[in-house]
C-alpha cells in the first residue's frame, strides 16, 4: 500500500476525506448461502480459494444475522432490510417501485460513487436496486442458474473497464442467486464433490421433532421426508459445487481490481441474504425457521480494515451504516442498524448484548453472548427451545424443561418480550392461531 493511500486512511478515519478519494467499495450478497460455507472459516470439505483469500486477509464476523422475514421468501425482507438500514417490522413491501427514504444505493449515488447493481430482479427490494446509477437484471430462466454467477462477473467487469480511471470511487452491489436452488453448476464444479465422501452436520435428522408452523413450504418439499443420509449429500454436493462456481467469479472480479489498480483502494464485503439449513440439519431444508444455520457468511477486507475474528452479534442491516461508516459517508437518521466498524478496528467488543429474530407468525427467537432461546406457536401447537451455545454450539440439547436452568428461561422469555416490544413485533404471538 503506498504512501498516498496510507493517508488518505488517516484522512477517512479523522473524517475529512475529500469524496474522490473514498475508498470504493464491492459489495457481495450471495443467496441463502450458510455462514460454514468457506473453507476459511472452518469447512475443510469445501473448496473456496478466493473467499478463502479474502477471509485471511480481512475481518470476519461469525455471528451476522438476517432478522427473519414474515413471508416464507425470506430473502425478500433480508434484502430490503439490507437496502433500507431498517429492522424486521419497519421495511416497505418488497415489491414497492418507490420509497421515499434513503437506500443504499441512493446514498452512495448522492454521495458522489459510480453506482452499479447487478443482480435478481425477483425476490429483492426493487426501489433499493433502482437506486442504483446502472441496474443490470439476469432475467434467464432458473433452469439457466449454472451461468449465472458467469453473467454476473462479467457485468460488473466489463462495467469496471468502462469507468474513468480517477475521476469516482465506485459502489458495486453483486447480488448473484446462487446458491438459492435449483442448484445448478458447470460440470467442472460439480466434480469437485462426491456426495458419498461429504459429511453431514451432526444435527441431521431424518425430520424435524414437531411441527414449527412450517413444515410443508417449498423449500421442505425440495427433498422427501423422512430426510436419507444419501438425499442430503447429494443436495449438499450440489450446493458446494454453486459455491465453489460463484467463488471462481469473485476470483475474476478480485483480478480485474488487482490489474487496474484498484484493489487496494477497495473495501470488499461478502455476505448472504441469509443461511439455510440444506443438508437435512435438524430435519429441514429451508431458511424458514431460526435455528443457526440461518447464519450468514460476514467478511469485510480492504483499507483501513485489520485482519480479525470477532464473535459480535451483528444484523445484516447493520451493513449500510457500516459501509457510511467505513468510507467517510453520512450515516441516514433512518438506519436503525448500528456501524460495526467500532468492532472491526478494535475500539468496541460488540455493538449490542442481545440479538431477536422472527418467522411469520410462529417462531421467535433471543439470543445473547452464550444463550438462543427460540419459541413456537404453530397454530396452538407451542414450543419453547433453549440452548447454550457455548456447549452446544449444534443445538441438540434443549434445556429449556430442566429445573436446574429454570432461572436462565425465565429470563431469556422475559429478554424476548423486550426485543419483541423493542422491534415492533405486531404479532400476539402468545395466542394467536393459524
Amino acid at each position: 500500500m503506498n504512501i498516498r493511500w496510507l493517508l488518505c486512511c488517516w484522512l477517512l478515519a479523522a473524517g475529512v476525506l475529500p469524496a474522490a478519494d473514498r475508498p470504493n467499495v464491492l459489495f457481495i450478497l450471495a443467496d441463502d448461502q450458510r455462514w460454514d460455507t468457506i473453507r476459511a472459516l472452518g469447512n475443510p470439505e469445501i473448496q473456496t480459494p478466493n473467499l478463502d483469500q479474502l477471509a485471511e486477509r480481512g475481518f470476519v464476523f461469525r455471528n451476522a444475522y438476517c432478522q427473519g422475514g414474515m413471508v416464507p421468501a425470506v430473502c425478500v425482507p433480508s434484502r430490503t432490510m439490507l437496502m433500507t438500514g431498517r429492522s424486521l417490522f419497519h421495511i416497505p413491501a418488497g415489491n414497492a417501485k418507490t420509497y421515499d427514504k434513503p437506500t443504499l444505493g441512493g446514498v452512495f449515488r448522492q454521495a458522489g460513487y459510480a453506482t452499479l447493481f447487478v443482480g435478481k430482479r425477483d425476490n429483492s427490494f426493487l426501489a433499493g436496486n433502482e437506486a442504483f446509477e446502472k441496474v443490470i437484471y439476469h432475467t434467464a430462466p432458473m433452469t439457466e442458474r449454472a451461468g449465472q454467477s458467469r453473467f454476473m462477473a462479467e457485468s460488473a467487469i466489463k462495467w469496471l473497464k468502462e469507468q474513468p480511471a480517477g475521476k469516482k470511487p465506485f459502489f458495486i452491489y453483486l447480488g448473484p442467486p446462487v446458491p438459492h436452488d435449483p442448484r445448478l453448476a458447470p460440470e467442472e464444479f460439480v466434480k469437485l464433490y462426491d456426495p458419498e465422501k461429504l459429511t453431514l452436520s451432526p444435527n441431521f435428522m431424518p425430520q424435524h421433532p414437531f411441527d414449527n408452523g412450517e413444515l410443508k413450504v417449498r423449500d421442505e418439499l425440495l427433498a422427501p421426508i423422512p430426510r436419507t443420509p444419501a438425499d442430503m449429500k447429494k443436495h449438499l454436493a450440489d450446493y458446494y459445487a454453486t459455491i465453489s462456481n460463484l467463488d471462481h467469479h469473485v476470483g475474476r472480479i478480485i483480478v480485474q481490481l488487482k490489474e487496474s489498480g484498484e484493489l487496494d483502494k477497495t473495501i470488499v464485503v461478502f455476505t448472504s441474504d441469509q443461511g439455510l439449513a440444506v443438508g437435512g440439519r435438524h430435519g429441514l431444508m429451508g431458511k424458514q425457521n431460526l435455528y443457526e444455520h440461518f447464519k450468514s457468511p460476514l467478511i469485510i477486507a480492504g483499507p483501513g480494515i485489520p485482519k480479525g475474528k470477532s464473535d459480535a452479534l451483528a444484523y445484516l442491516f447493520d451493513l449500510f451504516p457500516t459501509l457510511c461508516d467505513a468510507t467517510g459517508t453520512e450515516i441516514p437518521k433512518v438506519c436503525e442498524g448500528s456501524s460495526l466498524m467500532p468492532v472491526v478496528t478494535g475500539k468496541k467488543a460488540a455493538v449490542r448484548e442481545t440479538l431477536f429474530g422472527a418467522y411469520r407468525n410462529c417462531q421467535r427467537m433471543v439470543r445473547d453472548e452464550r444463550w438462543k432461546l427460540i419459541a413456537y406457536n404453530a397454530g396452538g401447537d407451542k414450543h419453547t427451545q433453549l440452548f447454550d451455545l457455548n456447549a452446544d454450539p449444534d443445538e441438540l440439547k434443549n434445556l429449556a424443561d430442566e429445573p436446574a436452568h429454570k432461572t436462565t428461561r425465565e429470563r431469556m422469555e422475559k429478554l424476548l418480550a423486550a426485543e419483541r416490544k423493542k422491534f415492533g413485533d405486531p404479532v400476539d404471538f402468545d395466542s394467536q392461531k393459524k
